[in-house]
């Protein structure tokens, strides 16, 4: 997924500006905690053939995992100041369809569109950071006091891809990221959830 899925998605920047709403959401999880995200977002027509390319893209790239799709995407604004307290994709309490399968976020994609700004980074809590002689315009060092925290700038075209839940469907506490907050720019990106249901 790269600079031509980015270029394609210039039109939605331009289509989806007035369709955008800001919230101040909590994940279904975390709903008694502090945890927040600050950004504006709209939703994404599964039936466009732009999205339908990039969805085919996604699982053909997972092909090696069990899967049931994927969620309608979100496109995701953040502007100076935002961003997304620590969080993981997965539930907790995974939801149930009416045939008694539960259903969680097995996998995720984020797919950086747009302005390239300062700050914004992914950051995932829980990893060792980018090694010392990693790319310094595609990774940052945020000198956490544990030493942990591998972060991601959000440069234009680029995806990132990790996987949510263990063999045995549970979520991996590893996953736990977050967005930095914007210091300078606009972020625009793009949530590629996969689903996984099983069980009956």
């Amino acid at each position: 997924m790269g600079g031509e899925i980015s270029a394609s998605f210039g039109h939605y920047l331009r289509e989806t500006q007035g369709n955008f709403v800001y919230s101040e959401d909590k994940h279904p999880d975390q709903k008694a905690q502090k945890s927040r995200r600050t950004a504006s977002s709209t939703m994404l027509s599964d039936e466009d053939p732009v999205v339908q390319c990039i969805a085919g893209r996604a699982t053909k790239f997972v092909g090696f995992m069990d899967h049931d799709g994927v969620e309608s995407f979100q496109l995701v604004k953040y502007q100076e100041n935002e961003r997304h307290d620590p969080h993981h994709d997965w539930f907790f309490e995974p939801r149930k369809k009416p045939s008694g399968q539960t259903c969680n976020r097995v996998a995720s994609f984020f797919l950086y569109l747009g302005e390239n700004p300062i700050g914004g980074e992914t950051c995932f809590h829980h990893l060792y950071p980018a090694p010392v002689d990693a790319d310094p315009s595609k990774f940052s060092n945020i000198n956490s006091d544990d030493g942990l925290g591998f972060a991601v700038k959000p440069i234009t075209g680029n995806a990132m891809f990790w996987m949510n839940l263990h063999a045995n469907n549970t979520g991996d506490v590893r996953t736990i990221h977050s967005a930095l907050p914007i210091r300078a720019g606009v972020k625009y990106g793009i949530n590629i959830l996969l689903k996984r249901c099983y069980g009956i």
